[in-house]
């Protein structure tokens, strides 16, 4: 089984990052092969078909196609999810994401969390016919959430996010057993 995570943030030192690296590091303890996939860089969505776009976004179709599994995370940019990771996803044609097992992950600046973010993200995985883990997490008040090694400083939520990484490995088992992955 591989996992892949996606970070919406592009800063090397996010939250959001630190929260997908802890449920990335659980899936691979559960015996899957992990990775990140780099949305820096590429090219603005336009509308052409997603075949148009040349070498990098080929190369980034293929690696999000070859995952059985995919970590998504995104800070919570007004209500929502950020315009990178949006782009990126906007990049895949349908079959590279169509019956994938998605885990979604959250982070926000303030107190009441980043739901917003994690419903938009569910609806486009969704639409597009992905699997959605009903577990997902919510990280409020971000930037103390982790410290500067990226492990989490409040009490359960290590734990919270190594349970999302577990359940994608264990889910994404039956998925694959049963042929639809």
């Amino acid at each position: 089984m591989r996992v892949l995570a996606v970070c919406g943030s592009l800063r090397p030192s996010s939250s959001t990052r630190s929260a997908l690296a802890v449920a990335l590091a659980a899936a691979g303890q559960r015996g899957a092969e992990v990775g990140w996939v780099d949305i820096s860089g590429l090219p603005w969505c336009d509308g052409r078909a997603v075949d148009a776009y040349g070498p990098r976004v080929d190369a980034f179709r293929a690696e999000v196609a070859s995952a059985d599994a995919l970590l998504l995370g995104s800070p919570e940019y007004h209500g929502s999810f950020t315009g990178v990771l949006k782009n990126a996803l906007d990049l895949c044609g349908p079959e590279d994401l169509r019956g994938k097992l998605i885990g979604l992950v959250a982070t926000a600046r303030g107190d009441a969390g980043a739901m917003n973010t994690l419903n938009h993200l569910r609806q486009v995985s969704r639409w597009v016919g992905a699997w959605v883990l009903p577990a997902q997490v919510s990280v409020p008040r971000a930037a103390d959430a982790f410290d500067a090694l990226g492990q989490a400083r409040r009490e359960g939520l290590g734990e919270e996010l190594a349970l999302l990484g577990t359940e994608l490995v264990r889910y994404g088992r039956l998925l694959a057993a049963d042929g639809a992955v």
